[in-house]
């Protein structure tokens, strides 16, 4: 029988070093959504022995980030780079610019509350203003140049929200709600 050479050993050894390396990669994953489960020995003795019952589990805790609008699913927000609406400080008109480079997700809702029914969103993803996802009545934009014959006018300041008018063809629809986080006014000159 001969004996195995360097280079077989060598080969052998990376290999076994590859394989190592996959299934370290494979096992880790995210982390956000685990399902902690931990068995609990009955207190019930059987020759001095503790017993675990096989289907006795103690209460499941998910374990979790909660989605925000500004950590939502596969869509997540870079705060370094985040877009603000502008409000005009000659006409007091609300200005949403579509920038793929920075992120903004903008709702104006019906009250100045953000549970309150959401009227239009202004997004940079894709996936948030395709089809209009979040069934806003007066639409899903990338910026305000998409709204077709609209505009938004600001009115007031109103608690944690500023309050502005929705206008379409000349005409005051509602008034919509928009937080303050995500609006400046136009700088002076």
């Amino acid at each position: 029988m001969t004996k195995p050479s360097a280079f077989n050993y060598f080969f052998h050894w990376i290999g076994l070093s590859m394989m190592t390396i996959c299934m370290l990669a494979m096992s880790c994953g995210n982390n956000n959504n685990k399902t902690v489960k931990t068995r609990l020995p009955d207190t019930s003795k059987t020759d001095g022995i503790s017993k675990i019952k096989p289907n006795e589990h103690i209460s499941s805790t998910k374990v979790h980030q909660p989605d925000t609008i500004r950590n939502a699913e596969a869509t997540q927000m870079n705060e370094d780079a985040f877009q603000k609406a502008i409000i005009s400080l000659q006409d007091s008109s609300l200005m949403v610019y579509g920038n793929i480079r920075e992120d903004y997700r903008i709702f104006g809702y019906e009250q100045p509350d953000t549970n309150s029914k959401k009227l239009i969103f202004f997004s940079v993803f894709t996936s948030d203003v395709k089809g209009n996802p979040y069934h806003c009545p007066y639409g899903a934009y990338y910026s305000t140049t998409d709204m077709i014959n609209s505009e938004i006018k600001y009115l007031s300041n109103a608690g944690n929200f500023i309050k502005a008018n929705f206008i379409k063809d000349k005409t005051v629809l509602t008034p919509i709600y928009i937080l303050k986080d995500w609006i400046r006014f136009e700088e002076k000159n």
